[in-house]
């Protein structure tokens, strides 16, 4: 009497697991399974893990297990799944996450060996949508430049070293964009609506680039834009188009209209550039080329570039930082 007692709280306690936990064998056939289960899975015969999972996801937890088990070590491997992937759910289960999109998961696969010898892993998988989303939206923040939307200072610089580190022999190149007489235009309108055309100028910028592309702002009225697997003359055109759209839309902001333009400079990495800073530095130079020679122009740097000597405060953060 008292086993079956405590066999029924057992079996009580494993149905109320938050999470799904399931046993799996080395093919993938689900041989027990506690906690948080579907009601139409609980009720299949014979289920696998390909009764739950997308065909590619499936492929990867068993990898993961196989490996676990040869490895003797606990394995973890976080994913996402729509509802319409989740192939175990019944058309009721369905509608009930009609408003949910994806579904984010975490699994530890735990290699055991019954007294039998067989070997089998406890696949624990645990939903970690809320989790996900909070620290991807906290990522997110700490990328972006709360004024234009766009990635900030730190995440560009990050971002462009990845890039020169995964470029290898292609072509990678980098503008830096800068908006003339700002000082002019803030003294007219006020701070509060030169934020206006801080803001459209990187909107426009963002709209002439590819989506593998990526601006940054780096500090007051400057950007960054690196444009991956782009020589410098592809890059020239991009950096024409940016600069002709940008003096041909007016920003009005508090009864003004303002056409604002861009001076801008071009460098291309190449095997003498070994550094985030030094490829900056070539941009930053071509770009105070084009505002001391006219402005609302595009230079690219070369070698024998006249040096303009004059305080650049993008160049200092580009010291500070480096």
């Amino acid at each position: 009497m008292v086993d079956m007692q405590r066999e029924e709280w057992l079996s009580t306690l494993l149905s109320e697991l938050p999470d799904r936990h399931l046993l799996i064998d080395k093919n993938g056939l689900i041989i027990e399974s506690f906690g948080h289960i579907p009601l139409s899975t609980a009720l299949s015969d014979n289920p696998t893990i390909n009764t739950l999972l997308p065909p590619s996801l499936a492929e990867q937890l068993m990898q993961h297990a196989l490996h676990a088990l040869a490895s003797g070590e606990l394995k973890q491997f976080r994913y996402s799944i729509s509802p319409c992937q989740q192939l175990q759910l019944s058309i009721e289960e369905l509608e009930s996450l009609s408003n949910t999109e994806e579904r984010w998961f975490e699994s530890t696969l735990k290699p055991l060996t019954r007294t039998n010898n067989a070997p089998y892993i406890l696949w624990q998988e645990k939903d970690i949508t809320e989790a996900y989303l909070h620290e991807a939206e906290l990522k997110r923040l700490s990328e972006t430049d709360e004024l234009t939307g766009i990635l900030n200072r730190r995440a560009f610089l990050l971002a462009l070293e990845n890039e020169m580190k995964q470029s290898q022999k292609q072509n990678v190149a980098c503008l830096m964009i800068d908006i003339d007489h700002f000082k002019e235009i803030n003294d007219r309108v006020g701070h509060l609506s030169g934020d206006e055309v801080i803001t459209q100028v990187a909107h426009i910028c963002q709209q002439s680039i590819r989506s593998n592309d990526y601006i940054g702002r780096l500090g007051g009225e400057e950007f960054g834009i690196v444009l991956p697997n782009t020589s410098a003359i592809e890059a020239y055109s991009t950096a024409e188009a940016i600069r002709t759209s940008i003096e041909s839309t007016p920003c009005t902001v508090d009864g003004h209209t303002i056409y604002p333009t861009v001076s801008i400079g071009l460098a291309e990495l190449n095997p003498t550039v070994t550094s985030v800073r030094e490829l900056l530095v070539q941009a930053d130079k071509a770009m105070y080329y084009s505002k001391q020679t006219g402005r609302n122009q595009v230079t690219i740097y070369y070698d024998n570039l006249p040096t303009i000597k004059i305080d650049s405060p993008l160049n200092a953060n580009i010291l500070q930082a480096s």
